[in-house]
């Protein structure tokens, strides 16, 4: 576990506005094994009792190489940030983390 990275927060901050969320005081991420397209679980992705609970924003970029990737904010059950899912649409590792400039609101 460990603090946003200053690359990541962009995109972090972004989600949480679109949610309409303040950012919590202390934020502890992990990176998820998804291939390197840059995935964040918030707090343990390991806590059995954690379990999703909805989408409340999400927002699209394209990274360095003109692939699209696609960003969303996934809360827990209780409301409670629970990851920031990457998915970059052809599978391949994400190159560069977005400026907030490159950042657009809803699906691709």
């Amino acid at each position: 576990m460990r603090a946003p990275l200053a690359h990541e927060l962009p995109l972090i901050e972004f989600l949480f506005e679109l949610a309409a969320l303040p950012l919590p005081n202390t934020m502890v991420v992990q990176s998820m094994k998804d291939g390197g397209m840059g995935s964040l679980a918030f707090g343990s992705p390991f806590d059995a009792d954690r379990r999703f609970g909805s989408s409340p924003a999400g927002c699209h970029f394209r990274d360095r190489d003109g692939v699209i990737v696609s960003a969303v904010l996934h809360l827990d059950e209780q409301g409670a940030p629970y990851e920031v899912d990457v998915w970059k649409v052809d599978f391949s590792p994400l190159l560069q983390w977005p400026a907030r400039a490159d950042l657009i609101a809803g699906p691709a």
